[in-house]
Parts: structure tokens; C-alpha cells; sequence
């Protein structure tokens, strides 16, 4: 007897958990890679966009604004704290952020490219991508090894036309004889 859509939910949602545990332990033996990866990604997509001028420039207007909107911030608590005759350091500071939607998802498209390439540079992150491989491909696999051989035979076909190999997941779910009965 085959799974359900249901059954075969849950057993991508409870391997995708233990995929992210086995990340984190890989990860935590090199605490900061993640990070460190992030930033020198977001740094080449800048450049890669043609934008790291633009941005240097918004880091220096930040930089004045950031000590605008300190001082404003200060007056307004102090202005406050007269009226209410409290010490301003007992109100909280007010912030502000500011960001444009366009540019950040362009900008977090190319660094989620350029972190990838980083990771495939490093061995602990060509272990992180071939785990995030498998997780992104889980259902997939999940359904694979549930399938007929007409669905598998179809699958490694797709793959062959897109020039893409399977994971090793896929691999294995391949494998599986289908049930008897699911033959045809």
C-alpha cells in the first residue's frame, strides 16, 4: 500500500528537521562560517550588481543619519522626560528603518548566488549545500520511492534533459523496487 499526500508530508517535514539538525552540528564546529559567508556574499553582490559605490555612499548617509536620528532621538526623550519629570534615561530610544523592497530582493537574490559559491569553496559549506540539496529535494525523493517505474523511468529522463544529477536521496529512492502490484 502506497503513502498518502499527508504521510509522505510528514516524512519530508521529519527528515527536512533532522537534515537542519545535522547543518547546525556541521556548522557549529565553525562557529562564524554562516556569517562570515553572508557578508562576503552580500559584498560580491554589490559588486557583481555594479552597486558597491551606491552602497558606500548610502553607508556614509546612514552613518550621518544614524547620528541625526541619535540626537533627535535624544531631544524628543528629553522633551519627554520634562514633561512627564522623569530622567530621560528611563524612556525608551525611538528608531527608524528604512528600505526599499525592489533593491533588497535583488540584492538578496545575488547573495544567496554568491553565498553558495563560497560555500562550494569551503568543505564544511560543500557539505552544507549538498544537505540543503537534499532537503530542497526531499519531496521529491519521497515521492520517488513510492512511485511506479513509469514515474521513475520518466524522473531520470527529466534529469537527463535538464543536464541535472539526481541527489543521492534521489538516488536511492530510485532504487526502491516499486510495491508489487504498483507495476503498471
Amino acid at each position: 500500500m502506497g503513502l498518502t499526500v499527508a504521510e509522505k508530508n510528514h516524512w519530508r517535514d521529519r527528515i527536512q528537521i533532522r537534515i537542519d539538525r545535522r547543518i547546525e552540528a556541521i556548522t557549529a564546529g565553525d562557529p562564524g562560517l554562516m556569517e562570515r559567508v553572508r557578508r562576503e556574499a552580500k559584498g560580491r553582490a554589490l559588486e557583481s550588481l555594479g552597486l558597491a559605490d551606491f552602497q558606500k555612499d548610502l553607508d556614509q548617509i546612514a552613518s550621518h543619519r544614524a547620528e541625526l536620528d541619535r540626537r533627535d532621538a535624544q531631544v524628543r526623550r528629553e522633551m519627554l522626560a520634562r514633561v512627564r519629570g522623569v530622567p530621560a534615561d528611563e524612556l525608551d530610544p525611538y528608531s527608524r528603518v528604512h528600505d526599499h523592497p525592489e533593491i533588497r530582493a535583488a540584492l538578496d537574490k545575488r547573495t544567496a548566488l554568491h553565498e553558495a559559491e563560497i560555500l562550494a569553496g569551503d568543505e564544511t559549506g560543500r557539505q552544507v549545500l549538498r544537505l540543503r540539496a537534499e532537503r530542497e529535494n526531499l519531496l521529491d525523493s519521497i515521492w520517488l520511492a513510492t512511485s511506479s517505474s513509469q514515474v521513475r523511468s520518466f524522473w531520470k529522463k527529466v534529469g537527463e534533459l535538464l543536464g541535472e544529477e539526481p541527489t543521492r536521496l534521489e538516488r536511492e529512492a530510485l532504487a526502491i523496487e516499486p510495491a508489487s502490484g504498483e507495476e503498471g
